[in-house]
């Protein structure tokens, strides 16, 4: 991928400085997006952008000058192959982290850059992978009360529960409250290993997928942000994104007004990568384990 020169200069949008060193981090970003379409094309997958590289592609033409990321989503389906694929094409200087290539346990994936750095989490061991990245989330289908009873939403919640909450199904077993799960059930899934029953809530999950009307990102769904019509994403348009065009659904207008609102009119607001320390030059390896990062 190509970037001008003039690309990487410091500039002001919306009244929001940006500096030359961000640039760098959006060119990583924008290189592995590149890369992720590129391997998407190829195995005949669909993705879209997403939450606020949506947002920025369709009101800034970019990024919201005041984000530091990349998110895409893929439906269940898709997105099972890609940890398939990922796993059999990947190479360094890309790394594909999930649940089972890396030790945190996630509902989604990240595509990163080795040779630079994103460090979000400084204790964990130089090991843990923590390059530039592209976040990539899962869309799952979620109750709509009629194709998919909410009955199935509790159990998905439930075998969440088990990955990151134990201690907590664990208790409520222990006092009788009643459950979608047979209790049975939900004490052997908790004397499994943890990426066992990160692979039962994936598998699970991809057993309902298409029943329903309405999708979401579970974990989102889990503490209440909107869901959304499958049919926002029956439709792919291209949007400019910087020096790129990205999919996106083609019922975004619908799709950006569910989840914000009057999404034409900026916020500036802390994005959720505030805190990470950021180095498009070197990688994180250099950094780990030593103080002020």
């Amino acid at each position: 991928m190509y970037f001008e020169d003039k690309f990487f200069e410091a500039e002001e949008r919306c009244g929001y400085h940006i500096s030359e060193k961000m640039k760098k981090v959006w060119a990583v970003e924008l290189k592995l997006l590149d890369y992720f379409d590129q391997l998407c094309r190829e195995h005949n997958l669909r993705y879209y952008i997403a939450y606020g590289t949506l947002l920025g592609a369709v009101r800034h033409q970019g990024f919201i000058p005041w984000d530091d990321d990349i998110d895409v989503v893929m439906f269940r389906d898709d997105y099972e192959k890609l940890k398939v694929i990922a796993g059999e094409v990947v190479e360094y200087p890309y790394f594909f982290q999930n649940s089972y290539t890396d030790t945190m346990i996630w509902a989604f994936a990240k595509l990163r850059d080795s040779r630079t750095t994103a460090i979000e989490f400084p204790d964990f061991p130089s090991e843990f992978h923590q390059g530039i990245f592209i976040d990539i989330f899962p869309l799952d289908d979620v109750p709509d009360n009629t194709s998919m009873k909410p009955i199935i939403g509790e159990m998905q919640r439930e075998i969440w529960m088990s990955i990151v909450e134990p201690e907590r199904l664990k208790g409520l077993i222990d006092r009788g409250q009643q459950l979608a799960l047979d209790a049975d059930i939900l004490l052997e899934l908790l004397r499994m290993p943890i990426r066992e029953r990160m692979k039962m809530f994936e598998d699970f999950s991809a057993s309902r997928f298409g029943a329903s009307s309405r999708v979401n990102f579970l974990t989102d769904d889990f503490v209440g942000y909107p869901n959304m019509l499958r049919e926002w994403y029956a439709d792919t348009v291209y949007l400019p994104f910087e020096n790129m065009a990205v999919p996106a659904p083609a019922a975004y207008e619908s799709l950006l007004s569910c989840l914000y609102g009057d999404y034409m009119t900026p916020a500036q607001i802390p994005n959720m990568h505030e805190g990470i320390f950021l180095d498009p030059d070197a990688s994180y390896t250099q950094y780990m384990n030593k103080e002020g990062v």
